[in-house]
């Protein structure tokens, strides 16, 4: 393992994954209280609970880049780019990410994760973040852009582009025996 860049959740991400968990009990304690038994019950806890254990299981806990891929690890998922498969790595602005609307995932809820729009520019993009800043874009060869958040923006991006240099040099030099 080359390098390894833990997630960290900022003050805004815990107290909104606090207050959505308030949010679901306080609609589950409503719904006991109010409507007495039947299959609507059992059905809303269910489907709370469900989706509670499917954000839980997609909370992204590190970026480990290794010697030729960089695995974004989740609790129960990894997703791995091959660093020659990265077409560009850089630092977005926070101000960039206000065109950037959730489609399918989590927002706030232990982080930011899952498919996003950016209306301005019409294209969906793959989010694996802790907090809502910090965001490096890796953009792919076939045009998938993939934002994580990471406070060692710099190193990151300084690590990939090395590696990426190493691999590109090996292959070179492998294409010309």
């Amino acid at each position: 393992m080359k390098r390894n860049f833990k997630y960290s959740n900022n003050r805004r991400t815990i107290i909104t994954s606090i207050l959505i968990l308030l949010l679901f009990a306080a609609g589950a304690t409503l719904l006991y209280l109010l409507y007495k038994g039947g299959f609507f019950s059992a059905w809303f806890v269910s489907l709370v609970l469900a989706l509670i254990a499917l954000m839980v299981l997609s909370i992204p806990r590190r970026i480990v880049i290794l010697d030729n891929t960089l695995e974004i690890q989740c609790v129960s998922d990894i997703t791995e780019i091959d660093l020659r498969e990265i077409a560009s790595i850089r630092t977005i602005d926070r101000k960039a990410m206000r065109w950037v609307v959730p489609l399918f995932g989590a927002v706030g809820f232990f982080g930011y994760y899952g498919k996003f729009l950016n209306i301005k520019e019409m294209d969906i993009i793959t989010i694996y973040a802790s907090e809502w800043d910090n965001f490096v874009e890796i953009t792919d060869i076939y045009d998938s852009r993939t934002y994580v958040s990471c406070s060692q923006a710099d190193e990151m991006i300084k690590t990939v582009m090395h590696l990426r240099q190493e691999l590109s040099e090996s292959d070179d030099f492998t294409q010309q025996r």
